[in-house]
């Protein structure tokens, strides 16, 4: 896929492309940002744009170097992730970039490394690619790819450039999901507001999650409207409760993701914009909460949902999680 053909992220998509015209693509890069947003897309859509060789500043997507990258069958593109294991090990490592980084392309301008869910690299891994990271041989890009970089040495990352790439609009999920991954588009309306503006969470999303996460999103909102304690702490309890082929931090920032769509439209009622609601089929419902979210309210909720979301992402406990957001809105 060319870099023109990712889905958001237009100033790193714009800065890369600007890298690959001018030639000076950093060796070391540290593709940093929730999971299921594009970044891996992104890597191997950049090791096409500095191997076209039928193009200067994006790929074209079609000739046969472009097909056999985006297939995974380009001997000087390589991409490396746990596959079945639970982590990196240096065995792979070693064998797929340490032992061979060296060598010229075999066929292409340049060698591409991705190393996909870089932070699975054990620190034994880490170490010894710290080397390879400060002096990569000048045909080559490396390209680390992770949802949480804070968890690799620090040393493997300050020898990185790092791109950080933020979630992606519901408009821009429903894009994927009906262009991409042949979802209808009624579907793909359901489930963009439980993806957190991740494609890979809303694909993970069930129809049927979608519809008792939004269910449980909106109990949260409306016992929010209480005055008791009692009421929030019911719909606390419920946030929590799920599916037991789900994981709790993955199914409540689901439901936050829920709630904090929900809080976009009241807000947009709120201020009486003239925007489509993302959740139309709610307005009856919306519309009963409207005069307990204000403006104000409902943005200091929706930033109180953002680290709610914070939390999770850092092995907050769901419970404990559920609990403080059901008091904190």
């Amino acid at each position: 896929m060319p870099l023109r053909d990712i889905v958001g992220h237009g100033p790193l998509i714009r800065l890369l492309t600007t890298a690959v015209v001018r030639g000076r693509v950093p060796q070391s890069l540290l593709f940093a940002g929730p999971g299921g947003v594009g970044k891996r897309t992104t890597a191997v859509a950049l090791a096409q744009a500095v191997n076209c060789p039928t193009a200067s500043s994006d790929a074209c997507g079609v000739c046969p170097t472009c097909q056999r990258i985006a297939k995974g069958q380009h001997s000087d593109v390589v991409v490396i992730d746990r596959g079945e294991e639970a982590s990196i090990k240096i065995r792979v490592l070693r064998e797929r970039l340490l032992d061979v980084v060296g060598y010229r392309p075999f066929e292409a301008k340049r060698r591409v490394y991705i190393i996909d869910g870089a932070e699975d690299m054990t620190n034994e891994g880490q170490d010894a690619l710290l080397k390879t990271l400060e002096e990569p041989p000048s045909a080559s890009i490396l390209v680390l790819v992770s949802a949480y970089p804070d968890v690799l040495l620090p040393t493997i990352q300050s020898r990185c450039r790092r791109l950080r790439f933020g979630p992606l609009s519901e408009q821009d999920v429903e894009r994927v999901l009906v262009s991409r991954c042949l979802f209808d588009a009624a579907q793909a309306r359901q489930l963009a507001p439980a993806s957190g503006g991740s494609v890979a969470r809303a694909l993970a999303e069930e129809l049927g999650d979608a519809v008792e996460d939004r269910e449980a999103a909106l109990n949260l909102l409306t016992a929010a409207t209480s005055r008791g304690v009692q009421p929030r702490l019911s719909a606390a309890a419920k946030l929590v409760q799920h599916d037991p082929k789900r994981r709790s931090r993955e199914a409540v920032g689901a439901r936050l993701a829920m709630a904090a769509s929900i809080l976009r439209d009241l807000a947009a009622l709120a201020a009486d914009r003239p925007l489509p609601l993302a959740n139309a089929d709610l307005e009856s419902k919306l519309r009963q909460l409207k005069p307990a979210f204000d403006v104000t309210r409902a943005e200091a909720a929706f930033d109180a949902i953002g680290e709610a979301q914070d939390a999770l992402d850092r092995n907050g406990s769901a419970k404990i999680v559920a609990d403080w957001i059901a008091l904190a809105i």
